[in-house]
């Protein structure tokens, strides 16, 4: 995450950054822009987020990212990772009303002959580390009864993911490509318990849906 950072910063696509004390429950604050001041808080965690539920979103905060990463090992499949993951995140927005914006996924292997990928045709085995992370676009806020399945980001409502594919050099015509859309929706059975409902869309296409275990009010 330094070097993605830094190399935002040589290539002045933002301000700065600084890796934050131990005492925070973030690992780096970015300045996007100044005059006027807009900040981002990111936090940096390993394939499975087995942690996410220490991280907290600071107040100042205008976006807060959550980076995710494969090692490398064959076995962590990044399907799987990236479910795993995005269960914790949607399980936090609901059950703590923690709202993280987006969800940065990297797999180390991606762009290499273990596992081509798709997105970079001729490239598919030799994009390596310089293939994109996967950007999970997430609710602008908490479901709640009145409004069980609020509004996803986009590209044009959030100021990092864009800045973060334009440094691993992806064109706006083919940024669709890298995205991915979490839909939260919360329902409400007739015991008055709920359930959360979460589908992931690609290019308006539903990949992946699931339902959580029902909890009371």
């Amino acid at each position: 995450m330094d070097d993605v950072l830094e190399n935002l910063v040589q290539h002045k696509l933002v301000a700065d950054y600084e890796r934050t004390g131990t005492s925070s429950r973030y690992d780096f604050t970015v300045g996007l822009r100044r005059n006027p001041d807009y900040f981002a808080a990111i936090e940096v965690k390993g394939g499975e987020g087995n942690s996410i539920n220490i991280s907290e979103r600071p107040l100042w905060a205008k976006e807060f990212a959550v980076w995710c990463h494969l090692d490398g090992a064959i076995v962590n499949q990044p399907s799987s990772g990236a479910h795993a993951i995005i269960n914790r995140l949607t399980n936090e927005l609901l059950r703590r009303r923690k709202v993280v914006d987006v969800l940065f996924f990297k797999d180390v292997l991606c762009g290499t002959p273990t596992r081509p990928c798709p997105k970079y045709p001729g490239r598919e085995e030799q994009v390596g580390l310089e293939a994109a992370p996967d950007v999970f676009l997430l609710p602008r806020c908490t479901p709640t009864i009145d409004d069980p399945e609020p509004e996803v980001h986009s590209l044009d409502s959030l100021l990092l993911p864009s800045l973060v594919l334009e440094l691993f050099g992806i064109p706006e015509k083919t940024r669709a490509e890298h995205v991915w859309e979490v839909h939260v929706r919360l329902v409400e059975a007739a015991t008055g318990r709920l359930r959360r409902v979460v589908t992931v869309r690609h290019r308006g296409q539903d990949m992946d849906t699931s339902t959580s275990r029902a909890w009371r009010a």
